[in-house]
């Protein structure tokens, strides 16, 4: 009996696949039932490769903004550098020489005026 019962189960599984294969389940009254079904799973499937694809799309443009944010910072970072060197004191001073320019010897003087003082004077 359970014999019976397992190859009922491999004939029928056999004729589904052959239903499938061969375009006769498009005929049956079960398709025109479940169409709708099988119409919204359609769209669905498109929907998730649609996502899939613009998905790939934005990684590969952020992978192209990543490499160019890189290199720019590497930009950055070598000019940086250029004008730190070119600002220094003692790159200025040789860079100055040919002009007449010197390099103050004595320090800075702090110059105070008094306030109330200004305002007494007449112009």
């Amino acid at each position: 009996m359970e014999e019976q019962k397992e190859t009922k189960k491999k004939k029928k599984g056999s004729k589904r696949v052959m239903n499938v294969l061969g375009g006769t389940f498009l005929v049956k009254e079960n398709f025109t039932k479940q169409f709708f079904f099988l119409a919204y799973v359609t769209i669905l499937l498109m929907a998730i490769i649609t996502n899939t694809y613009i998905a790939e799309e934005k990684n590969r443009e952020l992978i192209k903004a990543n490499k160019r944010l890189n290199d720019l910072q590497v930009e950055y970072i070598q000019v940086k550098s250029a004008i730190m060197e070119a600002s220094k004191q003692s790159v200025l001073v040789k860079r100055l020489e040919g002009t007449g320019l010197k390099e103050a010897t004595e320090p800075l003087k702090r110059i105070i005026v008094n306030v109330e003082s200004e305002k007494n004077v007449e112009p």
